[in-house]
Order: C-alpha cells, then sequence, then structure tokens
C-alpha cells in the first residue's frame, strides 16, 4: 500500500506508481507549499521523513541538487514533496498544507 500521513494535518494519502506526494495531495484537494510549482527548484515543499524512510523512491538528482543548494546537506530525512515517491507506507512532516478552497 502507498500511503503517506501528513503530520500535523493528519491527511492520508493513497500514491499510485510513481505519483509524487505533492501530486496526490493536490488531487485530493489539498495545497502543498511551493513557489516553482512542482519543479524542484525552490526547495519550500521540503519535508521531514518520520517513519518509513526505507519506502521512499530513490532521490532524482534534480532533488539532490535542490537540497544541497537549500539545506547544505543531503541525508533520508529531508524531501521534496515535489519529486517524493513511496513504495509503502511513509509519514512526514509539512506544515503549511491546507484544504484548497472552491470558490
Amino acid at each position: 500500500m502507498r500511503s503517506v500521513t501528513v503530520l500535523p494535518l493528519g491527511l492520508v494519502l493513497e500514491l499510485g506508481p510513481d505519483e509524487t506526494v505533492m501530486a496526490a495531495a493536490r488531487a485530493a484537494g489539498y495545497g502543498w507549499p511551493t513557489v516553482c510549482d512542482a519543479s524542484a527548484s525552490c526547495g519550500t515543499c521540503v519535508s521531514i521523513i518520520r517513519e518509513g524512510e526505507a519506502n521512499c523512491g530513490p532521490m532524482p538528482d534534480d532533488e539532490r541538487e535542490t537540497l544541497d543548494r537549500t539545506l547544505g546537506s543531503v541525508d533520508g530525512d529531508r524531501r521534496l514533496a515535489c519529486r517524493l515517491t513511496v513504495t509503502g507506507p511513509v509519514t512526514l512532516t509539512k506544515r503549511g498544507v491546507h484544504p484548497i478552497e472552491e470558490s
């Protein structure tokens, strides 16, 4: 099961194969903080992996470069939601995730 629990909101997302966390959130009607609109260049969508790091997909080069530039280091605990895919359950923390209100 490819699920991601987003804290502190408590949102649970089900991801399809190769679907990113941010794409799944948007499809479910939630906004995810970003400045670059998911192009992996701003680092605003960085999230902290709390559980399930082994279930996180491989880190693409553009994600690695942005994390190194914005955080000064790359570790498995911080990932960009615009690039993060999962193969099993993951729990992460990202403040600012919110329901998109329809007008």
